[in-house]
């Protein structure tokens, strides 16, 4: 990436001038909590982790799916499916691998949940109601997480996913819809802890 251009910059072309906005406001909020750093290998962010369900709310996804396009009858079981599932990390190099082995049952809607994203190169992952161009944003000032964020589908809408190791060796994952309309935001935070390293 050459010297001077932030992410905005880039995705400036990319979207119409009166949403650009609401895109700044995430990527500096992405810089803040700081993002991911220039090398992510770090042991303390890649595992595998479980919810934990003293610390985060039972079914805690259901809005952000309803928000992300998942039908409303299916919203509901699918976030208490996913609090079931492992969540798994690896950080390696400038890349990020997020995936979510599901244990015995299969996705009723179009949803991507295992990727792997970039610095360098954009990634694209399907939703229920189109794809999305993801790309990881990035800091220095915390190596101990993680900032992904997802364009569209609907030109002005994005999704960030905020991923950070805490001092007592939990995960914290923060989930952020942002809908096109720029005024309505859906955002879910829920605790992991981790179960094994990879």
């Amino acid at each position: 990436m050459a010297a001077g251009l932030t992410f905005a910059t880039l995705l400036s072309g990319l979207l119409a001038p009166n949403r650009m906005a609401n895109l700044k406001q995430a990527t500096t909020n992405a810089v803040k909590r700081s993002a991911a750093v220039r090398r992510l290998g770090n042991v303390q962010l890649s595992g595998e982790w479980v919810l934990d369900t003293t610390k985060s709310s039972h079914g805690a996804l259901r809005p952000f799916l309803i928000a992300c396009g998942a039908p409303r009858v299916f919203a509901g079981p699918l976030a208490r499916k996913f609090d079931s599932d492992h969540l798994v990390l690896k950080a390696e190099g400038d890349e990020v691998t997020i995936e979510t082995p599901r244990s015995g049952w299969s996705l009723p809607i179009k949803l991507q949940t295992d990727a792997t994203y970039s610095r360098h190169k954009e990634t694209i992952v399907a939703t229920p109601r189109g794809p999305q161009r993801a790309s990881l944003v990035t800091a220095s000032h915390a190596p101990m997480a993680v900032e992904i964020i997802k364009l569209g589908p609907s030109e002005g809408e994005f999704v960030t996913e905020h991923y950070v190791t805490t001092d007592d060796g939990n995960l914290e994952q923060q989930l952020t819809h942002r809908a096109a309309d720029g005024r309505t935001e859906v955002v879910v935070r829920r605790v992991f802890k981790r179960v094994a390293s990879v």
